[in-house]
């Protein structure tokens, strides 16, 4: 039973860090689009 429940804590963990990267990642790529589409919208402009 302990090493059930050790596996479930590494598991939960293992599954929040998966969950942090993915919204870094989100975060990290909405971030390079709004970049590039505001960069394109100033050369249109000029």
């Amino acid at each position: 039973m302990q090493i059930e429940n050790e596996m479930m804590t590494r598991f939960n963990k293992t599954e929040n860090i998966s969950d942090s990267l993915s919204t870094e990642l989100d975060f990290f790529f909405d971030n390079v689009m709004d970049t590039i589409v505001d960069y394109f919208k100033e050369e249109v402009n000029v």
